[in-house]
């Protein structure tokens, strides 16, 4: 094995251990825009640095209000949604035999709230977790940014695992707007209910794999039984057929970016989930090729 992989399974290990995982892929988007910016910029040296650091508070801070608007508008949305669907569910339930502990939005909300007073330490030390996750994720990017600012070339090797991020990120960037342009041709053509938040909702949320298309998913085929439990099955025979052949686009457009087969690719994303959840999704293709990377060039060099 190439001495330079020690440090690399080791990093690894310490942030699987440590359960670091939304941190690393903060750090790395961070320095992947600024890095990418900058290669862009035709202005080299410390200037070029630092207009690439404004350009990313500028796009930090957009995507910043993107997604304080999401929740904006979820919150006034997702209620209006929740009170036409939660009457027919609860009808359909109970024609076949399966009542639902609830029948509307207000009894839904007392669940809740019964629910929170239940569990209230528990919810404390989950709040305990999200907090640190939030410091952990501001100390990444910091780190990343002040890495960047200072110019430093660090080990090859850091390079290279770098380059196989930037192509994976830049792929599931591809896939979630391939998915999202699908999603808005069916809902514009379907005539949904809430289309102009479920469009934005589905593109937000495709960043993020698997939990994001769950949840995009259920607020489509929701939005879609407030019309009629027709167009709600409708919605979900729709999104079952594109995301099943979104896993294999995935495969393939970050297998293609990478040079990987398919079956790697999804060996890969299905170990890295294991390890990591929802990081090792994005971390294990770059990872996957960092390693082979290194082979080849210690083969090369032997």
């Amino acid at each position: 094995m190439p001495p330079s992989l020690w440090p690399a399974l080791a990093f690894f290990g310490f942030v699987a251990y440590y359960d670091l995982g939304p941190a690393l892929i903060a750090g790395l988007y961070a320095y992947t825009i600024l890095d990418v910016v900058h290669r862009k910029l035709a202005l080299k040296g410390a200037p070029g640095r630092w207009l690439a650091v404004a350009v990313f508070a500028v796009v930090a801070l957009g995507l910043s209000a993107f997604v304080v608007r999401f929740f904006r508008q979820s919150a006034s949305t997702l209620p209006v949604i929740a009170a036409s669907v939660l009457p027919m569910l609860s009808e359909f339930a109970s024609e076949h035999g399966y009542p639902l502990p609830f029948g509307s939005l207000e009894e839904l909300r007392e669940l809740g709230a019964a629910a929170l007073r239940e569990h209230g330490g528990h919810i404390t030390r989950v709040s305990g977790v999200l907090t640190r996750g939030f410091f952990h994720i501001a100390m990444a990017v910091s780190t990343a940014v002040l890495c960047f600012t200072s110019g430093a070339s660090g080990l090859p090797a850091a390079g290279r695992f770098m380059r196989s991020f930037e192509l994976v990120a830049g792929a599931q960037v591809a896939i979630s707007a391939i998915n999202t342009a699908f999603t808005a041709a069916f809902l514009l053509a379907m005539g949904f209910p809430h289309a102009p938040f479920l469009i934005p909702a589905t593109f937000f949320l495709g960043m993020l794999p698997l939990v994001g298309n769950l949840l995009s998913n259920t607020m489509i085929v929701c939005a879609g039984l407030t019309v009629s439990p027709r167009l709600g099955l409708v919605a979900l025979a729709f999104l079952v057929v594109i995301h099943k052949a979104e896993y294999f686009l995935n495969s393939r457009i970050v297998g293609e970016s990478l040079k990987t087969p398919m079956w790697q690719t999804l060996l890969g994303i299905f170990v890295g989930e294991m390890i990591l959840g929802v990081p090792g999704i994005l971390l294990a293709p770059a990872a996957m090729h960092f390693v082979r990377e290194e082979l080849s060039t210690d083969r090369i060099s032997a």
